[in-house]
């Protein structure tokens, strides 16, 4: 779809996300203890525990924002692995690429409907904190499946319950109405795509969806 045909609450949720770029990881990730970007450190601890990420494959960060997830799966990768980084919002973008130079990392400026890969070329699609933003969630559960290999796996996850996230969703203009839909929808999505559930953790501080092509 091009740009002219995107809503107007699509411009406003992007540019939302774009005047908060350089403020990003303060926000939502800043430890006032340590002064360092490590608030969820154990939450981060248990998503890369609970998901395996493939050390030699490719890895799709969706939604990436300022990349707040890459210092936790560059460690798990090897030196030819590739991380490519998404998100439709440019200065967010802008900002990831500022603090991130690591040679395995690529960037790409488009959101999830519009990411420019072969069919079967990724090993792990990563939407973390981003799900509810998606217009059109089943849309992109499928284009994610069509990218991912075979035993490729998917992965959806927030450091809220859905409950938690829709509630603190609904205080912010442009994404007040940007909900992770009930797990009955969700289960319905995957299975739609083609893709086999493994896991569904919805509780306090943590959501998880793990699934395989």
């Amino acid at each position: 779809m091009s740009e002219q045909g995107r809503s107007d609450l699509y411009h406003e949720r992007r540019e939302f996300f774009n005047e908060r770029a350089e403020r990003w990881l303060d926000l939502c990730y800043l430890d006032p203890a340590t002064g360092r970007h490590s608030l969820h450190d154990q939450q981060f601890t248990r998503l890369f525990a609970e998901v395996s990420v493939p050390a030699n494959g490719v890895v799709l960060d969706i939604g990436c924002g300022s990349g707040v997830v890459v210092p936790y799966i560059l460690p798990h990768l090897s030196p030819t692995a590739r991380l490519i980084e998404v998100d439709y919002a440019e200065k967010m973008l802008a900002e990831n690429r500022r603090l991130h130079r690591d040679p395995r990392i690529s960037f790409m400026a488009c959101d999830a409907l519009a990411i420019d890969l072969p069919p079967g070329s990724v090993d792990m699609a990563l939407c973390f904190s981003c799900f509810p933003h998606f217009e059109d969630k089943p849309a992109v559960i499928k284009g994610l499946a069509n990218l991912l290999r075979n035993c490729g796996q998917l992965v959806i996850s927030h450091f809220n319950s859905a409950h938690e996230l829709n509630h603190h969703h609904r205080k912010f203009g442009p994404v007040q109405n940007d909900m992770l839909p009930d797990e009955a929808a969700m289960r319905s999505m995957i299975a739609d795509a083609g893709l086999a559930l493994e896991c569904f953790i919805d509780e306090s501080g943590f959501y998880l969806i793990k699934a395989w092509r």
